[in-house]
């Protein structure tokens, strides 16, 4: 699908252009949303937009870390998304100019979405601010969509922390790897994002204005942040980890502990079945009257004797 936000001749907001009526109309600024595109769309998109071409050798690469490229004219940003509803990554590609926003996606993003309706409802937008105030509120979103991620995230921890005492430790230790995962891929995106925004302020190659320039380290600052409570929660996570397995390390120590007690007094029991169980033909003993109580009352007494020589402590 191809969405297509510019404006006329009259300098109107239109939203329902064709590529073909955008070649011809020669449209200065323009906002180009292509989400699972045919080849079809994508050759026509790389006939009228040849940097494009560029862009899409980056997205046959599918790569796992945000990435900047420069370009004559402008520069791509190829990045992931996290859904805030499932928590799951997904490819984003923005190819930005100085009048041109082209972005490229194989799944229906929330974000696009809600960034493509408030331009078009919003009364006080200007067509002459595509792509800039179109990849301000874009970056907002996104920013506003990690925040909630990282804060999911961080409500399952307590809400795990709070419920260890009624599940198993099973459950729990896969639970917190699970997290865990998320949380590191989570750091997989963000992190090396700051440093492409690092690289766009600084880059002598894309011009930025002073208002876009504070725009772009504020968001640095809270991809800083949420960076810090990433690395928070991996070591809370981590925390509640080691404490798992010291637990079951220690109920695993106390099992083998008590088998180990419970052994040792059967073992002189053992020992004299082991010997009354041997097939000899003359064992005196075997021609008692009440050998077989005797023998009873031994093990007995000696259980019992091994009982009470064994600290009790031990047993609990």
């Amino acid at each position: 699908m191809i969405r297509i936000l510019t404006h006329d001749q009259q300098n109107q907001l239109v939203s329902n252009w064709d590529l073909s009526k955008l070649a011809s109309a020669a449209s200065d600024n323009f906002w180009l949303d292509i989400s699972a595109a045919t080849e079809e769309e994508r050759e026509e998109v790389k006939h009228l937009f040849p940097e494009f071409d560029q862009q899409n050798k980056l997205v046959q690469k599918q790569p796992n870390r945000p990435q900047l490229k420069l370009f004559k004219d402008g520069y791509s940003v190829s990045m992931r998304v996290i859904s805030p509803n499932t928590l799951k990554t997904h490819e984003l590609y923005l190819y930005v100019s100085e009048q041109k926003l082209i972005t490229f996606h194989r799944k229906n993003l929330k974000a696009i979405n809600d960034v493509w309706h408030e331009c078009r409802s919003d009364p006080q937008f200007q067509p002459e601010h595509i792509p800039e105030e179109i990849l301000r509120r874009l970056m907002s979103r996104l920013i506003d969509q990690y925040i909630m991620a990282v804060n999911d995230l961080e409500d399952q921890i307590d809400e795990l922390d709070l419920n260890a005492k009624n599940e198993p430790i099973h459950k729990l230790n896969r639970k917190v790897f699970q997290l865990r995962s998320q949380l590191l891929g989570f750091r997989r995106v963000i992190a090396p994002l700051m440093d492409v925004i690092h690289r766009i302020i600084g880059s002598a190659m894309i011009k930025t204005s002073r208002d876009q320039e504070l725009f772009l380290r504020d968001i640095n600052e809270n991809l800083s942040r949420l960076t810090h409570m990433i690395e928070s929660n991996l070591e809370i996570t981590s925390d509640i980890r080691d404490s798992y397995l010291s637990l079951t390390t220690y109920r695993m120590n106390r099992i083998m502990q008590t088998l180990t007690v419970i052994t040792t007094i059967f073992m002189p029991l053992t020992f004299i079945v082991g010997i009354y169980g041997m097939n000899f033909a003359y064992m005196p003993e075997l021609d008692l009257q009440y050998g077989y109580f005797i023998v009873l009352g031994v093990m007995a007494v000696i259980a019992l004797i091994m009982f009470l020589l064994v600290p009790q402590k031990r047993l609990v």
